[in-house]
């Protein structure tokens, strides 16, 4: 479960505080699907970057599955996110300098997934998308 409660973002400088969220409430229960959606600069990169904890709110509460992520230390925000989203960008960044093999292990190396079932998971993912022969390719080659 995902929740917000009166969640804003700002940034500021000496002179101006400017508002990219103010006050918003979602609750968003397992297995329910979500899109959001908006003009440019409405907050919806910066509301899915607080999702993802790859950033904080400036005020209000963030609950993700009912652990309190406003009030985590940042290591304790990082763990967590490692171990429970995923993202996919909407400009997705493959590493030049590495295998499509390399990019798909890379995600489960950070996650400390032993050698073999490393191996296994993506041998699967490649499998699945038709990518195997193209294993030790990279990026600019595809």
């Amino acid at each position: 479960m995902i929740e917000f409660k009166s969640v804003s973002k700002w940034y500021s400088n000496r002179f101006v505080k400017t508002f990219v969220l103010r006050d918003l409430d979602l609750k968003v229960t397992q297995g329910e699907f979500l899109s959001i959606m908006g003009p440019s600069g409405s907050g919806k990169s910066t509301a899915m970057h607080i999702i993802g904890m790859l950033d904080s709110p400036s005020r209000g509460a963030y609950f993700f599955e009912e652990q309190p992520v406003h009030k985590l230390k940042e290591r304790q925000r990082t763990e967590l996110h490692r171990e429970t989203v995923g993202f996919v960008f909407q400009s997705y960044h493959l590493i030049d300098e590495l295998t499509v093999y390399e990019n798909i292990e890379t995600p489960l190396v950070y996650k400390k997934v032993g050698g073999k079932e490393r191996k296994e998971r993506v041998e699967a993912v490649m499998a699945r998308f038709g990518l195997t022969d193209r294993r030790g390719l990279f990026p600019s080659q595809l």
